[in-house]
């Protein structure tokens, strides 16, 4: 035996990182019971019955940051909307201890389903570009969901009223002659109405087919085609009506719908009403919401009030139990791994009482369970999820992702990993590879500013290089929590916790360590409360200053100061025909910019010059969310007006400029994203 930890565990196959439609396919039936009641969750199931009481007409709105396991709460409480009342009493009995209290709650909920409840569940929203994307999408979803069940259907739903118009011989004789258009011709990879008829009538993802029917409808002026919320709320209450059911819509991953739909939520809105009249809940599963909007929006506050917010937050001491629970001890292995388990865990009593206070862990089992693991290395993959900008680096992924992805994550350490190792627990340090080298690129800026010190570095020792990552690591964490937990904090005392338990000598030397690197200049030590001294980057530290005063400098510069020390007017890169073309200055590839202040008065400067063949184009630019929404409003306004219909506008307010993450950028991104918008130019 090579005695490696892979012998004695293997990681659970039903432990899914992140849940979409992939891992929910590939999930045995009962994989919902897994999900733990933890309060959050409970709140969302007491204000789910509250809902389908009618004692609030309003819907669900669940939040919270990655790694919070919000898309599993929401898939459970599909599951218990819609599973036989004996698989329901399962989940209670099988969590007697935070569901005893909750007897009531389990009889409501039963009683709700006796008298009828559909649910549909979608996951992820970036393909929704339109309300009519918007309304196909709830209505094929809820349609499928009342199929399965074998309900009426309704008779006149978005794509089924499509294929009763085109079916009409007179309608057919007309789209085939449109189809001979060239337009058309080359939209479509159909040839004939009945070709059309056949792939609506066979296909069940028809979204391009649709909107290519759309498109024609709109240019040719066939309104029978056009599909509003009117037509899809008849349609909703005409299925709520004929079945007798309320029904519960629940959308997971809904946060690029908002994005990409900021100017049309007036269409979502009338569709969220209904619930005034209606039972119908149309559940959304966000990010949180504080980060899609300002609160200047007066449409996003009409719309955030016709739900009921829920924040769901994973405590620590759950966390902590999940990751003992994805460890599956093999059989033949148990007692010999019994005996391991006890030796490591015996190994880190300081930093495991550290770790049980802080959390508030009373059954020393769950720490046990977790080996080997280090307890600070489990602290801070719980909480290391909030410094990403995805979901794609979670705690559930560093446990989950294999050895063959090319990261070194926890099944990496299992495989080349033992018990009698000199570092034979997977510490702080060693969760860099996974998050910092391998998922740089979705970091918040703040805290990648932190880890880049890293790379700086030059010449170190392979024991320096662990406790600088493992400080990095603590000190960026700790900015980003906003110091709330003391033990991320990279005092002396924190660190012999990181390394407790660590054979090779770094759990003694790990202090003179830290102090060597500050003699050398790489890192500093900052008095903080309580006659304790801090570790801490020294480059962040000597820029600190100069960075305040950068931040200071912005906030009290204007828009057009920022766009012109930016030279953000050579932010796109054109091709030599477009720069022929667009560029406002001759070889300067330079696109005229343009702001709140000096929008109205560049563009009325454009409308009045000559076309030749050169084009007009401006590219707009924004300093905050605020005076982003406002801005976009004016520049729709302009784009609708035919005397500027020689103007190109190029919208760059997705990424407002905002404050520097880095000396000497005025944004953590390179450029913008953008979107073009107005007539084209004519020459």
């Amino acid at each position: 035996m090579t005695n490696k930890y892979r012998e004695y565990f293997d990681i659970d196959e039903q432990y899914f990182p992140q849940i979409n439609d992939s891992s929910i396919k590939a999930a045995k039936p009962d994989f919902w019971m897994r999900t733990y009641p933890h309060q959050t969750f409970i709140d969302l199931l007491d204000n789910v019955e509250r809902v389908l009481a009618r004692q609030e007409k309003r819907s669900v709105w669940i939040e919270g940051a990655y790694g919070t396991g919000k898309s599993q709460c929401a898939y459970t409480l599909k599951k218990i909307l819609e599973v036989p009342e004996d698989d329901l009493r399962a989940y209670w009995n099988r969590y007697d201890e935070p569901l005893k209290k909750k007897s009531d709650l389990l009889e409501k909920l039963i009683g709700h389903k006796k008298k009828g409840i559909v649910t549909a569940h979608r996951y992820a929203s970036g393909s929704i570009g339109s309300p009519r994307d918007l309304f196909l999408a709830v209505q094929e979803t809820i349609r499928s969901a009342l199929i399965e069940q074998k309900l009426y259907a309704g008779e006149n739903t978005l794509k089924e009223s499509v294929i009763a118009w085109i079916d009409e011989p007179a309608q057919k004789r007309f789209i085939d002659e449109l189809l001979q258009k060239p337009e058309w011709s080359a939209l479509f990879s159909q040839s004939n109405a009945e070709e059309v008829l056949n792939a609506l009538r066979r296909g069940s993802e028809v979204k391009q087919l649709m909107d290519n029917l759309f498109r024609l409808a709109d240019k040719e002026g066939i309104t029978a085609l056009n599909i509003d919320s009117d037509r899809l709320l008849t349609w909703l209450t005409d299925i709520i009506d004929q079945n007798n059911v309320k029904i519960v819509f629940i959308w997971d991953e809904f946060s690029d719908y908002f994005k990409n739909n900021r100017e049309s939520l007036s269409e979502f809105q009338k569709l969220v009403e209904l619930v005034n009249l209606k039972p119908f809940y149309f559940i959304v599963v966000t990010h949180e919401s504080g980060q899609l909007f300002t609160s200047a929006d007066t449409t996003w506050t009409k719309v955030r009030d016709r739900f009921i917010p829920i924040q769901i937050a994973l405590p620590d001491n759950i966390a902590f139990d999940l990751i003992g629970h994805a460890f599956n001890v093999k059989q033949a292995a148990k007692s010999d791994w019994e005996i391991w388990a006890d030796d490591l865990n015996n190994r880190v009593n300081s930093s495991r009482t550290a770790v049980m206070n802080a959390t508030k862990i009373t059954n020393p089992q769950v720490m046990k369970d977790i080996m080997p693991l280090h307890p600070m290395a489990a602290l801070l993959l719980k909480n290391i999820a909030s410094s990403f900008k995805s979901n794609q680096r979670s705690m559930f992924d560093f446990i989950k992702s294999s050895n063959t992805d090319d990261v070194k994550a926890f099944q990496w350490f299992i495989e080349n990993t033992g018990p009698l190792d000199e570092h034979p627990l997977l510490t702080v340090d060693m969760l860099w590879n996974f998050f910092y080298e391998k998922g740089r690129d979705n970091l918040t800026a703040n805290i990648r500013l932190i880890l880049d010190t890293f790379p700086q570095q030059q010449n170190l020792r392979d024991d320096e290089k662990a406790v600088l990552k493992a400080i990095l690591i603590m000190q960026a964490i700790d900015q980003r929590l906003g110091g709330t937990i003391d033990l991320f904090k990279a005092t002396e005392q924190n660190l012999s916790y990181v390394f407790e338990g660590i054979s090779s000598g770094l759990d003694v030397s790990c202090k003179n360590i830290a102090k060597q690197l500050v003699t050398k200049g790489i890192l500093v030590s900052n008095p903080i409360s309580g006659g304790r001294h801090v570790f801490a980057t020294a480059v962040l530290a000597g820029d600190q200053v100069k960075i305040d005063g950068y931040k200071k400098d912005i906030r009290n510069s204007t828009t057009s100061k920022l766009v012109t020390e930016g030279g953000l007017s050579t932010v796109l890169s054109l091709s030599p025909a477009l720069r022929l073309r667009f560029e406002s200055e001759p070889n300067t590839g330079k696109i005229t910019p343009v702001t709140t202040a000096d929008f109205t008065r560049t563009i009325n400067m454009l409308a009045v010059k000559p076309t030749g063949w050169d084009f007009y184009a401006v590219i707009a630019f924004a300093k905050d969310d605020v005076e982003s929404a406002s801005f976009r409003k004016t520049i729709k306004a302009a784009v609708a007006d035919k005397q500027y219909e020689n103007i190109v506008f190029i919208d760059a307010l997705s990424t407002p400029l905002r404050i520097p993450v880095k000396v000497g950028h005025l944004s953590g991104q390179s450029r913008p994203p953008v979107k073009i918008a107005g007539g084209v130019a004519r020459g």
